[in-house]
């Protein structure tokens, strides 16, 4: 005669079995899933690094072009000035000597396009002869920053100003000027080159920055000659307050940093840089959020497969799990 107990002895002893096993199992698919949700979010936040490093080394090349194109700007720009102040100081400003210098300032105009017009002011601040076809007369300049710059200061460097409007023309211009001296060291005057703005706008619109990405360029005082995106409002502004020149300028002419801009409240990836030899600096930047935009999409979508494919291993587990609850109570 079979054994009463031996029967449910065996079930309740292989369902007990079954039953003890389950959490186990669950809990290893769990430590699994949580595995995975951790290699991903390491490799996710690894991927936002790259992102960051990749956009840092953009914005510095970028930077590094701008500077380069200021710079090759205002060489070529300094250079016909140190031209002129060198002829005028040698041979005077006879009738004579003005029409000269008239008629090679309207072939210097015609051979660099990044200049709107070259300039010469005696001593009180009138015109004495210029690069417009048809010589303007009863104007004076002795107003303007750059000449009160040269007359209050007797080195011989040159100055890049604040941008203003030409009087000749109306156009927002930025300018280069240098002193001119009597043989005996007293200011006799200034020559001056302007600049269109419109040569630089056009520069750093051939570049992908987004929507919200920027690029400007400030003289040494941190004057701001010109932005992209352009605001005729923001021109001659003081930024010399502003973190990138407060904090980082100070610290050396090159280098990286995420900063929040106080003009518009984006928090930029800038690169920024003094230009050699001239009192000028630049920084290119792109946005933070831009250029994590890419990042965040594919984020989304690996945990939104991630998680759904965890939910997917544990639910026949916890299905399981209920089935066996409820075959055990009957």
């Amino acid at each position: 005669m079979a054994d009463s107990n031996s029967l449910p002895a065996r079930l309740m002893g292989s369902g007990f079995t079954r039953f003890s096993l389950l959490p186990l199992a669950i809990t290893f698919v769990v430590v699994v899933c949580m595995s995975l949700l951790a290699t991903q979010v390491w490799m996710a936040w690894r991927a936002r690094e790259v992102q960051l490093r990749e956009a840092a080394q953009a914005s510095a090349n970028l930077a590094q072009s701008v500077a380069q194109h200021a710079y090759d700007t205002i060489k070529e720009t300094d250079t016909a000035l140190v031209g002129l102040v060198e002829r005028i100081e040698k041979d005077g400003v006879s009738d004579l000597e003005l029409s000269r210098i008239h008629n090679l300032l309207v072939l210097r105009v015609g051979e660099l396009p990044q200049l709107q017009g070259v300039f010469v002011y005696a001593q009180d601040g009138s015109w004495l002869v210029n690069s417009q076809k048809v010589l303007l007369k009863n104007l004076n300049n002795s107003d303007r920053e750059y000449f009160k710059y040269h007359k209050n200061n007797s080195d011989r460097a040159p100055f890049v100003g604040p941008p203003v409007r030409s009087k000749s023309t109306g156009d927002w211009i930025i300018t280069v000027s240098r002193r001119i001296n009597f043989p005996d060291g007293r200011f006799a005057g200034i020559v001056l080159a302007t600049i269109n703005m419109d040569y630089f706008r056009l520069f750093y619109d051939r570049f992908s920055i987004g929507k919200q990405g920027a690029i400007f360029i400030a003289n040494g005082n941190g004057i701001l000659l010109l932005r992209r995106p352009f605001d005729e409002k923001m021109l001659g502004q003081d930024i010399s307050q502003f973190p990138l020149f407060k904090d980082y300028f100070s610290k050396g002419p090159v280098g990286t940093a995420s900063i929040k801009s106080k003009l518009d409240g984006v928090t930029r990836i800038n690169s920024y840089r003094r230009v050699e030899e001239y009192p000028l600096a630049v920084s290119a930047a792109l946005s933070e959020d831009e250029v994590l935009e890419s990042w965040r999409s594919d984020v989304y979508i690996q945990f939104l497969v991630g998680g759904g494919a965890g939910v997917a291993h544990l639910l026949p587990w916890l299905s399981y799990s209920e089935t066996n609850k409820s075959a055990i109570k009957n």
